[in-house]
């Protein structure tokens, strides 16, 4: 199959959806920093709906860019 510009743009839109999941993920993780004793920072997150939405996220780019390769 060819890469179509339908393909490209779509790959371009789920890639920047990633983009502000992950930002939100980020600054989740950071709020949660600033909750928590200044001895134990860590860096990640016990699950929340902004981990989930980035995890849903990265499964819909890897597929719309397996669709694009081909």
């Amino acid at each position: 199959m060819t890469m179509t510009r339908s393909k490209i743009k779509g790959a371009i839109t789920e890639a920047q959806r990633f983009i502000a999941k992950a930002e939100a993920a980020l600054e989740r993780i950071n709020a949660e920093n600033e909750r928590r004793d200044t001895t134990y920072q860590c860096d990640h997150s016990w699950g929340s709906a902004e981990t989930g939405a980035l995890r849903r996220a990265s499964l819909d780019l890897t597929r719309n860019l397996a669709e694009l390769r081909k």
